[in-house]
C-alpha cells in the first residue's frame, strides 16, 4: 500500500510539472490571447539543433515564470558553430 500511495505522489508530480510547461506560440496567437510580453531571451552557445533551442527556451521560460514564447529568430552559421536563436516570452 506504501509503495502504491509512493507511486501515485510521483506519477502526479511528473504530470503537474509537464502540465505547467511553457508551450511556443506564434506572434498571430500571441496578439489573439492578449498575452503579456515578460522578456525575451537569446541563446546562442551549446545550441545543436533546431529541436535543442526550442528545449532550451522552453526550459528558459519556464525558468522564468512564462506560460509561452515565440522563436523570433534562429540562425545557424555556416561554420557549423551554435544555432543563434531569440525569442520572446509571455504570461
Amino acid at each position: 500500500m506504501k509503495s502504491t500511495l509512493t507511486i501515485a505522489a510521483a506519477l502526479s508530480l511528473f504530470l503537474s510539472v509537464s502540465t505547467f510547461a511553457a508551450t511556443e506560440i506564434s506572434a498571430q496567437q500571441a496578439m489573439q490571447q492578449q498575452r503579456v510580453s515578460v522578456g525575451a531571451v537569446s541563446l546562442g552557445h551549446n545550441v545543436v539543433s533546431p529541436d535543442d533551442a526550442t528545449s532550451q527556451v522552453s526550459k528558459l521560460a519556464d525558468e522564468r515564470g512564462a506560460t509561452a514564447y515565440q522563436i523570433i529568430a534562429m540562425h545557424e552559421p555556416g561554420d557549423n558553430s551554435s544555432i543563434h536563436v531569440n525569442a520572446v516570452l509571455y504570461r
